[in-house]
């Protein structure tokens, strides 16, 4: 699967089958979350991994009562070390450790959605009380939520803005009108492009 494949195809699932996910890939989306970008090289994530069914209830109650997230057999509690960027980028810090903690977590939601999985980033939560349940020290700050397993629904494609209604050409105003090759030219040259190197060895 390619990457534009799994961006066009995640979804977010709010409903999964009763099965457990395999360690094995819970090792991949962490490993995901490690080849994330982040400011300064500092990977300020720190990761909760939830799989105890009393703990996940927990946190789906400490989620404004967000029930389906039980449905879910894995939880990544996805946090924030307010330590690492701390005094490095000033009053930006904080926001740069956040751009960093997104870019984890879409790595880690298309990561999952390339092994047969579904996700749900989850950012609706009483902040205090998931830091409670999850025993983190004050400067350990949850992010997000990420519910993990195989989906037991299939949600249709959300509307998505046309492309120039948020791009514009070299200064705010003027609409950039891209060119717009079809999936299969661009899978077509992708293909080509592997056979060429192919024939090389």
């Amino acid at each position: 699967m390619d990457v534009f494949e799994a961006i066009r195809g995640r979804r977010s699932i709010r409903n999964y089958e009763d099965k457990p996910v395999e360690p094995e890939k819970i090792g991949m989306l962490l490993e995901a979350c490690r080849w994330a970008p982040s400011a300064g090289n500092r990977q300020p994530w720190e990761v909760i991994v939830v799989d105890d069914p009393e703990i996940i209830e927990r946190l789906a109650r400490a989620s404004l009562d967000q029930m389906w997230m039980t449905t879910a057999p894995v939880i990544l509690a996805m946090c924030m070390n307010m330590n690492i960027l701390k005094g490095t980028y000033g009053e930006r810090s904080e926001m740069y450790a956040l751009e960093s903690m997104g870019m984890a977590i879409q790595n880690i939601m298309l990561t999952a959605y390339s092994l047969g999985l579904g996700t749900c980033c989850v950012a609706a939560f009483e902040e205090d009380e998931v830091m409670e349940i999850l025993n983190c020290l004050k400067i350990i700050k949850p992010v997000a939520l990420i519910t993990v397993g195989y989906p037991a629904e299939e949600p249709p494609a959300p509307e998505r803005d046309d492309i120039t209604s948020f791009s514009y050409y070299n200064s705010y105003g003027k609409h950039y009108e891209p060119k717009r090759p079809s999936i299969g030219r661009i899978k077509k040259k992708v293909k080509n492009k592997l056979i060429k190197t192919l024939e090389r060895f």
